[in-house]
């Protein structure tokens, strides 16, 4: 049987297919041959891996998407009938597919927004995106059959996906992390020593925040905003913001008060994000839509206490109270559970709760078990 992979982005950086390019080598058997529709490509070419290349001819990815999309659509109606290959795709680009592998719904990301429209703005630059994006969902639902294979980085946004209506076999793959490299020893080792290069002091509590970017949509603001509430009572804490191109965090600093910019620090873009994790206490992460977060899960291996609003995929890794705490959405509501966090002596107890998170081994093992019974049912499917 031949696998074809769809995506554009097939390589250990894209944190949708990093984990499943590690574990490729031990599911590479179950396959005669594998084809890669892709524009970027780790895998090495040769004994029956081929590189179908995709290349990016438009100068940003938002406007390369569509036009990768329509290009793999043409390769898709190219392929002949008959149960003698697996075409696994990452989300919906193409509306036909043995295997969708979800690791973000749009249609769950525009009903978030307007539930919150105030403090989550959704700009037109990325709504209308969303909305396109929005629209090869319903079109990948409606042609949904029982055999395919759905297979979602949590089980609150794999349970959006089938109340959209949705048919097949849902399972639920969760995001991996590197225990090498988040693990509680690198507290131990670079604490400290990062502490005191950012200037921290030793009675300081500080509340870390992670992401690459989209601030917005995170809730950097409303981080923000409640640790300045925080300080206003006379708490001595400061959030650490890591990510974020120098451009994007000069343009969000610039809309932040003096007092709210005093209370934080900027670290933009760096390079071993674990040694900079550890100088906080806390991962604060009030966003608005996940679907199971990688910084959420590498704060947590790293006995990071979490403070998540109840966003898709924080169920899988959040044991409130045991290692962090639900947070409401408004301004107010973050800053009483963190200001209990604090008087209590929460903020900073180490805990070893992962919830569901797995490690590279144990995905590789679910990937193949989830492999053989798409391989089954397309089998099946195909002798009726």
């Amino acid at each position: 049987m031949k696998l074809v992979i769809i995506d554009p982005h097939v390589t250990a950086k894209s944190p949708s297919m990093r984990a499943w390019v590690g574990a490729f080598p031990g599911v590479r058997d179950l396959f005669e041959t594998v084809e890669i529709w892709a524009s970027e490509c780790d895998l090495p070419e040769g004994d029956g891996v081929v590189w179908k290349r995709v290349p990016q001819r438009l100068p940003t990815w938002t406007l390369h998407a569509r036009d990768y999309q329509r290009r793999v659509l043409a390769m898709a109606r190219a392929l002949p009938g008959g149960g003698r290959h697996l075409v696994q795709v990452t989300g919906c680009v193409v509306p036909a597919a043995d295997i969708r592998y979800i690791h973000y719904w749009n249609s769950a990301l525009l009903e978030e927004h307007a539930a919150r429209r105030d403090t989550f703005p959704l700009p037109v630059t990325k709504k209308l995106p969303a909305m396109l994006a929005a629209r090869d969902e319903r079109a990948a639902v409606k042609s949904a059959r029982a055999a395919d294979s759905w297979w979602v980085v949590s089980r609150s946004l794999a349970e959006k996906v089938q109340l959209d209506g949705a048919a097949g076999h849902f399972e639920v793959l969760p995001n991996q992390y590197d225990p090498l490299r988040f693990n509680p020893a690198v507290r131990t080792e670079w604490r400290d020593r990062m502490r005191a290069d950012y200037g921290f002091q030793p009675d300081e509590k500080i509340l870390v925040f992670s992401a690459f970017g989209h601030f917005e949509r995170k809730g950097l603001r409303q981080a923000i905003e409640a640790v300045e509430l925080l300080r206003r009572k006379g708490h001595a804490v400061r959030l650490l913001v890591l990510g974020g191109t120098p451009a994007t965090v000069e343009r969000f600093r610039g809309s932040l008060t003096p007092a709210q910019r005093d209370g934080c620090v900027f670290a933009g873009l760096v390079d071993s994000i674990e040694r900079h994790l550890v100088t906080a206490d806390g991962l604060l992460f009030p966003s608005h839509f996940e679907a199971f977060s990688l910084a959420e899960i590498e704060a947590a291996a790293l006995g990071l206490r979490l403070y998540l609003t109840p966003h898709y995929g924080s169920e899988m890794i959040l044991r409130d109270p045991e290692n962090g705490r639900v947070l409401p959405w408004d301004v107010d509501g973050i800053a009483s559970v963190l200001d209990d966090e604090i008087c209590k002596g929460r903020l900073g107890v180490i805990h070893h709760q992962l919830g569901e998170a797995l490690s590279p081994e144990a995905y590789a093992q679910s990937l193949r078990s989830l492999y053989l019974g798409a391989i089954e049912r397309k089998m099946n499917a195909s002798s009726c």
